[in-house]
C-alpha cells in the first residue's frame, strides 16, 4: 500500500522560518538589552560601584556616631563635653566666655 507523503507549502515554511528568526532576533536583543544582558551588567556594576561608595560614607558615619556615643559614657564622661552640653541646655554662659552675636547689625 504505497502512501503519498506531501510537502509542505511554500506559505507554511515562511511562516515556520519567520517565527523562528523572530524568536532569535528577541533572544539576541535580550542578551544584549535585556536586565540581565550585557547592558544590564554594565548597569549593574555602575550600581555596585555607587551602593559601595554609599556604604563606605555610611560606616564612616557610624564610626563617629559610635565615637560620640562613647564620649556620654558615665564611666568616663568628658568635662569639656558635659559642660558644653549643660550650657546648652540651661542657656547659660559662664562670665569668663567670650561672645560673638551673630546676625545682622
Amino acid at each position: 500500500m504505497p502512501t503519498r507523503l506531501r510537502k509542505p507549502s511554500l506559505a507554511k515554511r515562511l511562516a515556520i522560518t519567520g517565527a523562528l528568526l523572530a524568536v532569535q532576533v528577541y533572544l539576541f536583543y535580550s542578551a544584549l538589552g535585556g536586565n540581565f544582558g550585557i547592558d544590564g551588567q554594565a548597569l549593574m556594576q555602575q550600581r555596585l560601584i555607587e551602593l559601595n561608595a554609599e556604604e563606605t560614607e555610611i560606616d564612616a558615619g557610624i564610626a563617629r556616631f559610635r565615637e560620640r556615643i562613647s564620649l556620654l559614657d558615665p564611666n568616663r564622661l568628658d568635662p569639656d563635653l558635659l559642660t558644653e552640653r549643660a550650657r546648652a541646655l540651661l542657656e547659660m554662659t559662664n562670665p569668663a566666655d567670650i561672645i560673638i552675636p551673630l546676625g545682622n547689625n
